[in-house]
């Protein structure tokens, strides 16, 4: 559905992204993971055509991203950046609506099926209380969810999510990210996700791909690639990793050697 082959992004004299190739799969969600300034949100952006590569290209159903309209690619691509921009005072409902746009008419309204989609997207993701609200009075994690609220109502066949569990308690965590495995598991839809958070990851996702310095350091399963090897060479930390004793995913757990009073050293 979304490939990007061989692609670069530059800032300036700076490879933010250097010579990356992605591929996602109806029915599948693929994290990405790397330290601050990798290049994991620009290489989102570059799948979005929100900044233009210098070198490969962007395909969307075999065909560049860039020989699409717009609102075209709106319909197909839906996206949670880290930070949602809002001029002006909107209620949540409005907000959410909003993401709506590339299905409504040429004047501009809302149909009564946005508003069904709107409201059952609101339900999913425990706002329903919240239709009225303005965005600028809820908390960063009530915000964040109706970000992602806004995103899953595009109904879009391809959502890029960079950090969409940022600033949600365990519970919604888990709720939206659920949310976007369902999208993936029941619509054939394609996920790709920029996550900080390893063990989510290792949960949730179908496929991880590991960024350094804007270059791939591997990709693969979660088993394959959520390794102490690999992890230590992306973070320079030292991590235990196990098996979930529930789940069976990776479990990775950083390693901090303490030493006591006695001047012996405890792995933690």
């Amino acid at each position: 559905m979304l490939e990007a082959k061989n692609i670069t992004v530059n800032y300036g004299d700076r490879g933010a992204v250097i010579d990356l190739s992605l591929q996602a799969r109806p029915g599948e969600l693929i994290a990405i993971i790397g330290p601050n300034g990798a290049g994991k949100s620009t290489l989102l952006r570059a799948l979005n055509h929100s900044v233009e590569p210098a070198g490969g290209q962007v395909l969307l159903d075999g065909k560049p991203l860039r020989a699409y309209a717009r609102r075209a690619v709106a319909r197909q691509i839906a996206v949670v950046a880290q930070e949602a921009e809002l001029r002006f005072p909107v209620t949540v409902m409005e907000f959410v609506l909003g993401g709506r746009y590339a299905w409504s008419s040429a004047w501009g309204w809302e149909s009564e099926q946005d508003v069904e989609v709107a409201r059952r997207i609101l339900r999913e993701t425990e706002l329903e209380d919240f239709e009225v609200r303005l965005m600028n009075e809820l908390s960063g994690g009530e915000r964040q969810r109706a970000v992602v609220a806004r995103a899953l109502a595009t109904e879009a066949r391809v959502f890029l999510l960079d950090e969409p569990t940022a600033n949600l308690d365990l519970a919604h965590q888990a709720t939206m990210l659920r949310l976007v495995r369902g999208r993936c598991d029941d619509q054939q839809s394609a996920a790709i996700v920029v996550t900080h958070d390893v063990n989510l990851a290792a949960e949730f996702a179908d496929q991880v791909m590991l960024l350094k310095n804007g270059r791939e350091i591997a990709v693969g399963s979660p088993q394959s690639v959520f390794t102490a090897e690999l992890l230590k060479r992306v973070f320079d930390l030292e991590v235990l990793v196990d098996a979930h004793p529930v789940s069976g995913a990776p479990r990775i757990t950083p390693v901090h050697l303490m030493k006591s009073v006695s001047g012996t050293d405890f792995s933690l």
